[in-house]
């Protein structure tokens, strides 16, 4: 058993090490492509909204899905009741982006922010199922998914980012880049892993998974919110060009 162990553990480390190079180096090089085809004006708008789609992702992303790989008897209950809640909160989530959006737009003074972040927040909710979906496939260590829906995410936004740039649509080039990519990973982990909501529900489940969560939901703001507490003064009080230039030069880095 331990031996069997041993093998998974490696297994899974060489699929998210494959996974994480081919990804980032296949985000390098689209990177550059885009830089040639794109203003830094348009990059500092995306910026921008990440900021707010960030703050909003982490109430979807952290907590519950951490908790379901903590808890050692996590069943079909768990995780049903996690999937369900997550696109209620999602859907919650995304109406409440909706609605500030025309204030953020306002506060900044550009406009296509509006539009921008109302289409980006759609993210919230695909996200809500990509969530459940990624602890099922830590928990049962079933890294060689991940490889292939991160392959074909990053393939497919290429594809599309490349396509709409090339084609003049300026920003909305990105905003297709980053849709394609959750949606494209979240539908390749659909067909690829076996699990499947079911119809359960238990607020008892929820309660208890959130007395875990709750502590590293916590955690994960303050660590979010203080990481894009510089764009956000930089977004106001320089121009997006100069916030764009400071976010590549801080991602290539990373």
């Amino acid at each position: 058993m331990e031996k069997n162990l041993k093998q998974n553990v490696a297994s899974g480390l060489t699929w998210k090490f494959a996974e994480r190079i081919l990804a980032q180096l296949v985000t390098f090089v689209v990177s550059i492509v885009l830089a040639r085809l794109l203003s830094p004006e348009h990059y500092g708008a995306i910026a921008i909204v990440n900021i707010f789609i960030a703050l909003a992702n982490v109430f979807v992303v952290s907590g519950f899905g951490n908790s379901l790989i903590q808890k050692k008897d996590a069943d079909d209950t768990d995780f049903s009741s996690v999937f369900y809640f997550n696109i209620f909160l999602g859907i919650v989530l995304y109406g409440v982006v909706f609605l500030i959006a025309p204030f953020i737009a306002s506060f900044y003074n550009m406009p296509i922010l509006k539009p921008v972040l109302r289409v980006m927040g759609l993210r919230l909710i695909v996200a809500s199922v990509n969530n459940v979906q990624h602890a099922y496939v830590s928990k049962k260590m079933m890294f060689r998914r991940f490889f292939w829906s991160t392959l074909g995410g990053t393939l497919a936004s290429a594809v599309v980012g490349i396509a709409m740039a090339y084609n003049g649509f300026g920003v909305w080039a990105l905003v297709g880049q980053y849709l394609t990519n959750t949606v494209t990973d979240t539908i390749v982990l659909w067909f690829t892993v076996k699990w499947r909501p079911k119809f359960l529900f238990s607020f008892k489940r929820l309660g208890a998974l959130f007395s875990y969560g709750w502590k590293i939901l916590c955690s994960a703001l303050l660590d979010t919110g203080y990481n894009e507490l510089r764009s956000l003064i930089i977004g106001k009080m320089y121009t997006s060009a100069d916030l764009a230039y400071y976010n590549k030069g801080k991602s290539f880095p990373n």
